[in-house]
């Protein structure tokens, strides 16, 4: 395994039930698992996507200590502290496979039936479905967007 990156990629498509909770994907655990050799993450909202993100602890952990270091003065380092800290909560996987998510955290990601969940790397991203399909239709009919998006990539050697 030595020089291995591991990453979350891939995208999967499940359904919440009732009572909040959807099936956490195989791949993303055995990555979460060789990451973090836990089963827990920590679950938030996005700052910057109408989406939830999903990232270790320890990447949790190393992000508030650089938000702490900050100043609090500083508009946007009290909105990322409102955001995506006082939302977030650490996640359990339960003996089948599955999360639940807290009702707050549906409500801000417009979560109700069919879910998407993204792997990007170094987090997983957590979709209503409809909004997945909404995003991914508009970044595809945006050629002024796309073109821009290729110039960026390319400069960076993507």
């Amino acid at each position: 395994m030595k020089g291995l990156f591991f990453v979350f990629r891939g995208l999967h498509e499940h359904l919440l039930d009732d009572k909040g909770r959807v099936a956490f994907p195989a791949g993303f655990r055995e990555t979460l698992e060789r990451l973090s050799g836990k089963d827990q993450f920590v679950l938030t909202q996005s700052l910057y996507e109408p989406c939830l993100v999903a990232i270790t602890e320890e990447d949790f952990s190393m992000q508030a200590k650089k938000v702490r270091s900050l100043p609090a003065s500083n508009p946007a380092v009290m909105e990322f502290k409102r955001v995506v800290i006082a939302s977030s909560c650490v996640m359990s996987i339960d003996k089948v496979g599955r999360v639940s998510i807290p009702k707050e955290l549906r409500a801000y990601a417009g979560l109700e039936r069919e879910v998407v969940w993204a792997g990007v790397i170094d987090r997983i991203e957590f979709w209503s479905k409809a909004r997945w399909d909404e995003r991914t239709a508009r970044r595809l009919q945006d050629t002024q967007t796309l073109e821009k998006l290729r110039n960026t990539l390319e400069g960076f050697g993507l």
